[in-house]
């Protein structure tokens, strides 16, 4: 008897979990993988802890997705955008940790390279900042 309860309490369990072979995003690999060469990288400052940055940072993905139709994936506290705006083809990576948002992208050229940067410094450093309310 008391094997039977046991036995329907771990196949109970095991329902609940779903199937096996779902694994986590954390041990899926990433979508790309950003070339070593051509980067493009900055660091944002922020005073919250990694879990409230991730909401922030949601918003800010959600709004590049809406506006442009960049995708984004996150692995862990890691997520991977990938697009195209204004015409310019977008691969980056934001690693979010606690009091601070490590941003590395592919370079978009040159002649770009300081636009791209200060646009993302901007939008990260709105998103992130502690009086920022979601509309």
């Amino acid at each position: 008897m008391a094997r039977s309860l046991l036995l329907s309490a771990l196949v109970g369990t095991a329902a609940l979990a779903g199937p096996a072979d779902d694994a986590p995003d954390e041990l899926a690999p990433p979508p790309f993988v950003l070339e070593s060469g051509a980067r493009l990288s900055l660091s944002v400052g922020h005073l919250f802890n990694r879990s409230a940055a991730r909401e922030r940072i949601g918003h800010l993905l959600a709004y590049w997705a809406e506006r442009f139709g960049v995708k984004s994936t996150w692995r862990g506290d890691r997520v991977f955008l990938t697009g195209r705006v204004w015409g310019i083809d977008i691969r980056a990576v934001f690693d979010v940790q606690d009091h601070l948002v490590l941003a590395t992208a592919h370079d978009p050229g040159s002649w770009l390279t300081p636009r791209a940067r200060d646009y993302v410094n901007q939008k990260l450093r709105k998103y992130l900042h502690p009086t920022y309310v979601e509309p």
